[in-house]
């Protein structure tokens, strides 16, 4: 479809403004969910308030992802839209009135926010209308866009194909306004009650002081999973080799499967699976010696305090985790691979590739440069003084 004249396309290299420091624009985050998506946004703000200080920047995002948004200290508001579902029912009962009604009034809370600039990361015709809907004269979308977001944009920018930074493909919508493209962690911000509280579960658990390993396990999607009985497997390797206990991290979901680990292992894994609530579980993630998980939002959260980090890939593209110093990818690309939300077989062989011993052996590895880096950064200091 040819591109629509009214419409400006900016390549992800390009830096459009150099930005006014004094401007104080009002600026709306577009990116609902998921939890992991919200995380790989979550170094956005932090990007615009250094190329504006004095900007305001809100958040618009659903509810199950509003504890995370609200770990971060450069959102000035959160809007939490939670409509969607109702908007939905009044469409299928073919209300039409009612369902104008409330769309008017989630515009008119919209436009409360007099925003400058809405921005898509969502890339979604339901985030670009929201955009629209926000009534702010700017509109950044990604490029391409998909769904036919694009007629809701008024300035498009080209993300890269395959990103190999954690924030890399989002941080290129910002480049029509100048903001810096540098690299990135997340950023989550964990109260420390939260982190109190993690503590005090893992002490109630008779888990005080030692290391140990966090095992992501919630995904969205089967094609995502590990075969799950290695699980326990690991958890056991890990205590044998490394002295490491494991704390099984995930939704209330997988409450019953992670009984289930528990119950087959000799080394007294750890639960918090449906124990702890999300910010909880990011602390636990952030204060372990390694992560193991899926590609699930949690998995990330270790990444924003340099936690060194295993993820599982099979049906998704793991290339954005390529330049991140703390993480290692266990991927066997496949003919079929990433199948995304198409998986062509039933028994997701990308995944039944990854073996319990590989697993083990990059912990192991990852575990001995960690090492190694402390010795020689105590090595560093001990020098000066």
């Amino acid at each position: 479809m040819a591109q629509d004249n009214r419409i400006r396309v900016m390549p992800h290299e390009t830096t459009a403004t150099i930005p006014d420091r004094d401007a104080a624009p009002r600026i709306l985050i577009i990116r609902l969910g998921a939890i992991g998506d919200v995380i790989m946004t979550s170094a956005v703000p932090q990007a615009i308030k250094e190329a504006y200080p004095n900007s305001r920047i809100s958040w618009l995002v659903e509810p199950l992802s509003v504890p995370i948004v609200r770990m971060n200290p450069y959102v000035d508001d959160i809007i939490v839209f939670d409509c969607k579902k109702d908007w939905v029912t009044l469409l299928r009962a073919g209300k039409l009135v009612a369902l104008t009604r409330a769309v008017r009034a989630f515009r008119q809370l919209l436009r409360e926010g007099a925003f400058d600039i809405a921005i898509d990361f969502q890339e979604l015709f339901k985030s670009a209308f929201l955009a629209w809907l926000s009534g702010a004269p700017r509109r950044i979308g990604p490029a391409p866009s998909r769904e036919g977001n694009r007629f809701f944009m008024t300035e498009l920018a080209a993300r890269p194909a395959h990103p190999t930074w954690l924030s890399q493909a989002n941080l290129a919508l910002l480049a029509p306004l100048g903001a810096p493209q540098r690299p990135r962690r997340p950023v989550l911000v964990v109260p420390d009650a939260e982190r109190a509280a993690a503590r005090d579960f893992l002490a109630s658990r008779g888990l005080v002081g030692a290391p140990y390993a966090a095992f992501c396990l919630s995904s969205s999607r089967p094609q995502k999973d590990w075969v799950f009985a290695r699980w326990s497997e690991l958890a056991d390797t890990l205590w044998e080799q490394e002295g490491l206990r494991t704390v099984l991290i995930g939704g209330p979901e997988r409450r019953v499967d992670a009984l289930g680990i528990v119950e087959s292992c000799a080394s007294q894994p750890v639960s918090a699976v449906g124990y702890t609530n999300i910010m909880q579980s990011t602390a636990l993630v952030q204060d372990a010696a390694l992560v193991v998980g899926l590609d699930t939002g949690l998995t990330y959260a270790g990444l924003a305090v340099d936690t060194p980090t295993i993820a599982l890939y099979g049906s998704t593209d793991p290339s954005w985790l390529a330049e991140e110093p703390c993480a290692t990818v266990c991927f066997h690309p496949l003919p079929c691979s990433p199948c995304g939300r198409r998986p062509t077989c039933r028994q997701y062989d990308c995944m039944q590739a990854i073996s319990v011993a590989e697993v083990a052996d990059t912990v192991r590895r990852l575990l001995k440069q960690r090492l190694t880096a402390s010795g020689a950064t105590k090595r560093s200091r001990a020098a000066t003084l």
